[in-house]
């Protein structure tokens, strides 16, 4: 393991500059005390979060903000906060927040017409701001939307079906399974691609967050 550079009492943490260029899957995360927290699974660098697997095996996640790192190299990221304080802080997702706003662009002729849009709002990892993951004309998103398109996260696996939509709140139904089924309620702000041609729709989320902040199951479980 590398050995972090010294520090002077009271000097702020920082991230080098540059962080994309080193970061990446697998690399392992410390604490303060040089004590391993686990290994990174995955990381936004425009939301600017760590997904770290901890706990036995490494099933435990936990989404650590980017103004947390002190200090990365090539193989190791050293954060500023002991391992229990992540524990205990960091086990949730960041919330999204999903508004809807309505501005005048430009028309034909010099008119103005009304679009409304979808958008994805979190709080940055970096600074705690506001900031944009996503957004969507939601108009143009229900032109083209049907019912029985396949859904795919933002990896790759299918979540489901689409079984129903709704154009005034901007949401759509995707079910999995038949005898438990499962309903997953996604804002309109969450899809990234729709290929009518082949019928399938592509999420800018993964699957646990998905679960998470848009699960629905069925009244009798």
């Amino acid at each position: 393991m590398n050995q972090e550079p010294s520090q002077e009492a009271g000097q702020a943490p920082t991230v080098i500059e540059g962080i994309d260029q080193y970061l990446q899957d697998g690399m392992a995360v410390f604490d303060e005390n040089g004590e391993k927290v686990g290994d990174v699974k995955m990381y936004s660098t425009s939301a600017g979060y760590l997904m770290v697997g901890s706990g036995a095996f490494e099933h435990e996640d936990l989404y650590i903000p980017f103004r947390l790192i002190r200090y990365i190299d090539p193989q190791d990221i050293f954060l500023s906060a002991p391992k229990d304080t992540l524990a205990s802080q960091y086990k949730q997702a960041p919330q999204i927040h999903t508004i809807v706003e309505t501005r005048l662009v430009a028309g034909p002729g010099g008119s103005t017409t009304p679009q409304t849009r979808e958008v994805q709002m979190i709080q940055s990892g970096y600074d705690r701001g506001p900031i944009e993951l996503s957004g969507v004309d939601v108009g143009d998103v229900a032109d083209r939307l049907a019912i029985g398109m396949v859904v795919y996260d933002s990896n790759g696996k299918r979540l489901g079906d689409i079984t129903q939509y709704d154009t005034t709140r901007s949401l759509l139904v995707v079910e999995k399974g038949i005898f438990k089924p499962r309903d997953l309620v996604v804002p309109f702000s969450a899809i990234k691609e729709i290929h009518a041609g082949v019928f399938t729709v592509y999420l800018s989320l993964p699957e646990d967050t998905l679960l998470q902040q848009h699960s629905m199951l069925p009244a009798d479980e």
